[in-house]
């Protein structure tokens, strides 16, 4: 049996590299790896996100593609291609931990039995390991650095649970 991975979509990367916490997933993590369509992704985005294409480009993340091209195939009728691919590889991998933010892939995550988290999970997670404190800083960041889309009222029932 294939050992379970921390595959990681586009998202969380840029969110994590756009704010310079990127080590906040390997300390949570260890290795968090990423499909061949999520490189292509991150790289494509160097102009408003260069700090995740820098990371990307430099080798950070080993990449890992999916075996199975129908599967994959089939998953992009609903979800972008690198989601495709993360669901794929998590479906390949049982236990995987897929790091996810569209609500469509975690839909389809989901029904596929695949877990996942969100930048905002992950970031739960950190202040709750103690890696991080108020949260506050990092969803402003993540809103004028990532350009992450976070509404006010989220951010006030998170930062009221975790208090």
């Amino acid at each position: 049996m294939e050992e379970s991975l921390i595959i990681s979509n586009t998202t969380p990367i840029i969110n994590f590299a756009e704010i310079e916490q990127i080590e906040l997933l390997k300390s949570l993590f260890g290795t968090v790896i990423i499909p061949p369509a999520v490189e292509k992704e991150v790289l494509a985005k160097v102009t408003p996100f260069p700090r995740a294409s820098s990371v990307v480009g430099q080798g950070s993340f080993p990449i890992i593609a999916p075996t199975d091209e129908l599967l994959v195939k089939g998953l992009s009728a609903s979800v972008h291609p690198g989601e495709a691919e993360c669901i794929a590889l998590a479906m390949e991998r049982p236990g995987s931990l897929l790091l996810l933010d569209d609500l469509a892939a975690r839909e389809t995550a989901k029904a596929n039995g695949c877990a996942f988290i969100g930048t905002v999970g992950i970031l739960i997670q950190a202040n709750r390991s103690g890696l991080i404190g108020d949260l506050a800083p990092f969803f402003r960041d993540l809103r004028t650095k990532a350009r992450f889309w976070l509404a006010d009222s989220f951010t006030d029932q998170i930062l009221r649970q975790v208090r």
